[in-house]
C-alpha cells in the first residue's frame, strides 16, 4: 500500500504473482481454448506481466484454478493441444424475480438514455444472458429490447455516420425490387412507431426519406466528398393541431408558428411529401391541413379513399 501511495503504479510487489496469472488464464480461457505459445504471447504483451513462463510453471496456474473447481482439459495434438476451460463454479444465475426487476430497470433507462448508449445497454444484456444460457432471460429481452431484431453493430455504425453526416451507400433490401444499392446523405438514426431508421437525403430521387434499419444489409462505401443537397426542391405544409401543447413532440422538420383558442398552427417543411402526408395521417382527427390547397385535397383524397375501404369492407 506504501509502494502504491508513493508511486501510483501497480507492481509485482502489489500483488500475488501466481494468483493475478492465473486469473490472466482463466480469462483467457473463458474466451476460448488456448494452446501454451498462444498463453505465452498473451503474456509478453500484457501491461504488467511482460515475459514469458515455462510449460512446469503454466501447469501451477492451472493447478490453482483446478482446485478451485475448473475442469480444464488439454486437446488432442490434431487440434492444437490447447488447454480447453470445460466447466468453472463461478458461473452467473438470475432468478425469475431479478429477470423481472432487470425488465423494470431497462424500461426505465431506455426511455432516458441517448441511442448509442441504448445500443451499448442492449449489447451488455445480451452478452450476459449468452454467458449465463438461460432462456427465460433472453426471451425477457427480446420481448423488452426496443432493438429486437437489429444489427446492433451496423446501427452504431450508421449512428457514426450520422454524426458527421456523411455520404455513404448501403445495401438495401427492398419490398419492391429486392437488393439495391442506395447512396444517401446520412442525417439520424431514431425511433418512430418503435421501429429504428436511418433518415437522410437519398441521392436517387434527390429526396430526403428514411430506411427501416432492419432491410439494411450494409454499408458498402463512405464518399470522401459530399454532393450538395442545399438546394433540393421542398414543400411547406400548414396543419392545425388540436392537441395539448405538452402532449405534442415536434419533429425535426416540424415548427409551431402560433397556439391560438386551444390550436396549434404547425409548419412542417420537407423535400418529399409522403413525410408529411405520413405524419399528417398520423395525428388523427385532431390534425386539419390548412394550405397549401393541392396538399389539403390529396389528403382528402385519400381520407375518402380509405373510408370506402372500410364502409366496403
Amino acid at each position: 500500500m506504501k509502494e502504491f501511495i508513493k508511486n501510483k503504479t501497480v507492481t509485482y510487489n502489489l500483488m500475488s504473482f501466481t494468483g493475478f496469472k492465473s486469473l490472466v488464464v482463466f480469462a483467457l480461457l473463458l474466451e476460448a481454448p488456448r494452446s501454451y505459445d498462444e498463453i505465452n504471447q498473451y503474456f509478453k504483451q500484457h501491461e504488467f506481466i511482460k515475459e514469458a513462463v515455462s510449460v512446469d510453471t503454466l501447469r501451477v496456474y492451472l493447478t490453482s484454478l483446478k482446485m478451485v473447481g475448473c475442469e480444464i482439459v488439454r486437446t488432442r495434438k490434431a487440434e492444437g493441444g490447447k488447454y480447453k476451460l470445460i466447466s468453472h463454479p463461478f458461473k452467473l444465475k438470475i432468478t425469475e424475480e431479478q429477470i423481472k426487476s432487470l425488465v423494470k430497470v431497462y424500461k426505465t433507462v431506455a426511455k432516458n438514455i441517448e441511442l448509442h448508449e441504448l445500443i451499448i445497454l442492449e449489447k451488455f444484456l445480451r452478452k450476459i444472458a449468452s454467458i449465463i444460457n438461460n432462456p427465460d432471460l433472453t426471451e425477457a429481452i427480446d420481448k423488452m429490447s426496443l432493438c429486437n431484431g437489429i444489427n446492433l453493430d451496423l446501427a452504431g455504425e450508421l449512428i457514426r455516420h450520422c454524426k458527421n453526416k456523411e455520404q455513404i451507400t448501403i445495401l438495401y433490401n427492398s419490398p419492391k425490387s429486392g437488393d439495391k444499392e442506395i447512396e444517401i446523405i446520412t442525417d439520424k438514426v431514431d425511433f418512430s412507431n418503435n421501429k429504428l431508421y436511418l433518415y437522410g437525403t437519398g441521392l436517387e430521387y434527390n429526396q430526403y426519406g428514411y430506411f427501416p434499419i432492419t432491410r439494411i444489409k450494409s454499408v458498402l462505401s463512405v464518399q470522401m466528398f459530399k454532393q450538395d443537397v442545399s438546394n433540393l426542391k421542398t414543400i411547406t405544409v400548414g396543419y392545425e393541431l388540436r392537441i395539448n401543447p405538452n402532449e405534442v413532440k415536434l419533429t425535426d422538420e416540424e415548427k409551431l408558428i402560433d397556439i391560438k383558442n386551444g390550436k396549434l398552427l404547425i409548419e412542417s417543411t420537407s423535400s418529399n411529401p409522403f413525410i408529411i402526408k405520413q405524419r399528417v395521417l398520423s395525428l388523427g382527427a385532431g390534425c386539419k391541413v390548412l394550405y397549401p390547397e393541392n396538399f389539403r385535397n390529396e389528403i382528402i383524397d385519400t381520407l375518402r379513399k380509405m373510408r370506402e375501404e372500410y364502409i366496403n369492407g
